[in-house]
């Protein structure tokens, strides 16, 4: 176990949704951070890290960035929509991107490298639950941008001697999220309307929340154990219609989804954890339940109006 306490660590979009956390988490670990991201991070403010502004597609400013880093994570990302959506930005960002922040981090000597994969990665399966060893099968292109990275950073850790740990998240929700399930559920919620599913509700997942992806990050830096893949959730699976149930009654409203298209048959989707437990000392947390009363109580704070009268 590596102690943290004065080691720069950069966090490329350390202030994003799972990045602000991150961050946070390693100050509290006395690290000196610096953090890439395209804007000032505002709620980083009141920390003293250290903040570049820039694109991970700028291989210069990536340089600059690593140089005197000796651990990085990787969280930078064109998310899941835009990222399906506009393939070539999302090819700049997510795989041209990570190949200059893997690359640079070599150069500049850094010990080891974390990156933030997805387990959209794995693809359509029918394996309850999946476990690492499961081979990448992804059928859209946030999916497969996340995959290439993953062997991107493979092959430039065997190239420059570094270690590296890949975290495979399952699906991620906490405060600031503004696109997602749990966010349309709740904003639907909080306006007394009906939520919209697609399928019958019966679909489902596994829920972790952005804390708990934060301190999976911060184990995988502290751990010894490197060139190693993992899975990041809770273990369990929960339907969609179960989702809407709790947050209705977190919310305090009595309405049932609407659903449209074809009931959808699929097997519940999470992952094992056993080996980030295991070998990282990694458990999820945060309950289900906890975590979405903190989603409430941002949206609300967020969109008053919204309240149900």
């Amino acid at each position: 176990m590596s102690d943290l306490s004065g080691k720069r660590v950069l966090v490329t979009g350390g202030g994003g949704f799972v990045g602000a956390p991150t961050v946070r988490a390693l100050a509290e670990r006395g690290a000196n951070v610096r953090v890439l991201d395209l804007a000032a991070p505002q709620q980083l403010a009141d920390l003293p890290c250290e903040v570049l502004i820039g694109d991970v597609g700028d291989a210069e400013i990536v340089a600059r960035a690593c140089d005197g880093c000796e651990r990085v994570v990787h969280l930078a990302v064109l998310p899941l929509t835009r990222a399906n959506a506009a393939v070539t930005e999302a090819f700049e960002a997510n795989v041209r991107g990570s190949f200059n922040v893997f690359r640079a981090a070599g150069e500049s000597g850094a010990k080891k490298v974390v990156y933030s994969s997805a387990s959209s990665a794995y693809g359509p399966t029918d394996a309850v639950p999946i476990r690492e060893e499961h081979p990448l099968r992804p059928t859209a292109f946030y999916p497969a941008s996340k995959a290439a990275g993953e062997l991107l950073l493979r092959g430039l850790a065997g190239t420059y001697g570094f270690s590296f740990t890949i975290l495979r998240y399952m699906n991620v929700y906490g405060p600031g999220q503004r696109a997602g399930v749990v966010p349309a559920v709740t904003l639907a919620l909080l306006a007394n309307q009906r939520p919209k599913l697609i399928g019958d509700g019966s679909q489902a997942f596994d829920f972790v929340h952005i804390q708990d992806c934060a301190l999976a990050n911060l184990l995988a830096l502290e751990s010894d154990v490197g060139d190693e893949d993992f899975n990041v959730g809770c273990g369990e699976a929960t339907s969609l219609n179960e989702l809407v149930a709790t947050l209705s009654s977190i919310v305090g409203v009595d309405v049932e989804p609407e659903y449209s298209g074809d009931a959808v048959t699929v097997p519940p989707r999470g992952g094992d954890p056993s080996k980030s437990r295991d070998l990282l000392g990694f458990e999820a947390r945060i309950p289900l339940r906890e975590g979405l009363v903190g989603v409430v109580d941002e949206l609300r704070a967020a969109e008053p109006a919204g309240r149900p009268g």
